[in-house]
């Protein structure tokens, strides 16, 4: 409030107001009511509550002022008047900045939301998924309405600003997604998924700096060990040419790393079981494109575009009763 408005609030008297932890008094000054003895007593005790709470002491030589007189304030204000002692006590400043807005305290939280894409909004973003989507829901608009207690100030399109902000945090790469924004995210997350997230664990390297993951293809299942290296490849303890001597199945399995330009720059160890050769060596070919994802995640982008990021799910349809195969019926005899 200016100087100007308290003027032309109070007129020519000023009330000196004296917030503290337990008393709030409001005393005018040279009050017209109450005698000297009324005056040193509440003089004293304001004393004693500025000394509290550290606020700036009033010089006892405006406070002897004769009985029923009052502080006249000029209409010319001088740079010298704000930092009347007087003055700096009417100053009341509010616990949050958005103090003064219509929902203070979803203000706050837009405020802190934008600080923090502001501060990670360099870092490497990727889609999210129908299955990411349901494992982190955020609180409706009900709930959150519940936790402000703002009634109808409250309208559907704020929430919709909050959840569009924590969207855009969400998509965020989770390999590298900051602490700080995981903490920001469970604030606005419902806690049945919260407790779901903290029970999943990303995948990491082990103890021996090797990444491991599974890969499949039809019936053939795929255990693979990747680590920096040479580029040697050993499967079921055979090496590489003799387990798949096929030129076109060392391919597939040499496409991740042409993928991300990682040509002989790890090694692999494969345990495969189950199907035939084209069926292991496609194994093979995911579970490697799912350890480099793991050594760098930057590469999952990439590699989900080559589509080694999903499995392919074809397999060999059942033969049916009456056929000679899935589909294929006996030759037709006339007689």
């Amino acid at each position: 409030m200016s100087l100007r408005a308290i003027q032309s609030l109070y007129g020519s008297r000023i009330a000196v107001r004296c917030f503290s932890r337990s008393v709030v008094h409001c005393q005018e000054i040279g009050g017209a009511t109450g005698g000297e003895s009324g005056v040193n007593t509440n003089t004293s005790q304001e004393s004693k509550n500025d000394t509290e709470s550290g606020r700036p002491l009033i010089p006892k030589s405006l406070l002897k002022t004769e009985r029923g007189a009052g502080l006249i304030i000029s209409g010319d204000l001088g740079t010298g008047v704000v930092s009347n002692p007087q003055l700096d006590r009417l100053r009341v400043v509010p616990t949050l900045p958005t103090f003064y807005g219509g929902n203070p305290i979803h203000e706050q939280n837009l405020n802190h939301l934008n600080a923090v894409l502001r501060k990670y909004i360099n870092l490497p973003t990727t889609v999210v998924d129908a299955k990411a989507q349901a494992e982190r829901k955020f609180i409706s608009y009900e709930e959150y309405k519940e936790r402000l207690q703002a009634g109808t100030r409250l309208k559907p399109i704020h929430h919709k600003e909050l959840t569009s902000i924590l969207h855009r945090l969400r998509s965020i790469e989770p390999q590298l997604m900051p602490v700080e924004v995981l903490e920001t995210l469970d604030e606005f997350t419902k806690a049945s998924n919260v407790l779901a997230q903290k029970a999943q664990k990303a995948p990491t390297l082990d103890e021996m700096g090797r990444s491991v993951t599974d890969g499949r293809r039809k019936t053939s299942k795929a255990r693979v060990f990747l680590t920096k290296g040479t580029g040697e490849v050993i499967v079921n303890g055979k090496p590489f040419m003799e387990y798949f001597p096929r030129i076109d199945h060392r391919s597939r399995i040499n496409y991740p790393f042409q993928v991300v330009s990682q040509e002989g720059q790890f090694n692999i160890f494969a345990e495969v079981v189950g199907g035939g050769i084209s069926g292991q060596c496609e194994a093979v070919m995911y579970g490697v494109a799912k350890g480099l994802v793991v050594h760098n995640p930057l590469f999952k982008t990439r590699l989900h575009s080559a589509g080694l990021m999903t499995r392919d799910t074809r397999k060999v349809e059942r033969k049916k009763p009456g056929k000679l195969k899935a589909r294929k019926m006996p030759a037709w005899v006339k007689r």
